[in-house]
């Protein structure tokens, strides 16, 4: 199950990372997710996230992180 999370930054700035992003091919969501699952990585333990994937492909999910 996802959580969505909501955050809000200067419309200016939302402007020229959309453009910057764009010629990356790539969008804020799949930029912003990715940054996430970073985040993730570098907080929580390994045990712990181990023990996520495990619980999430029991349960037929696919596991945090790999969306």
């Amino acid at each position: 199950m996802k959580k969505q999370i909501t955050t809000s930054m200067p419309e200016n700035q939302v402007d020229a990372l959309t453009c910057f992003l764009h010629k990356n091919d790539t969008t804020i969501e799949k930029a912003t997710e990715y940054a996430m699952t970073r985040l993730c990585e570098k907080h929580v333990p390994p045990t712990v996230r181990e023990f996520l994937e495990t619980k999430a492909e029991l349960e037929g999910q696919q596991p945090p992180g790999q969306e």
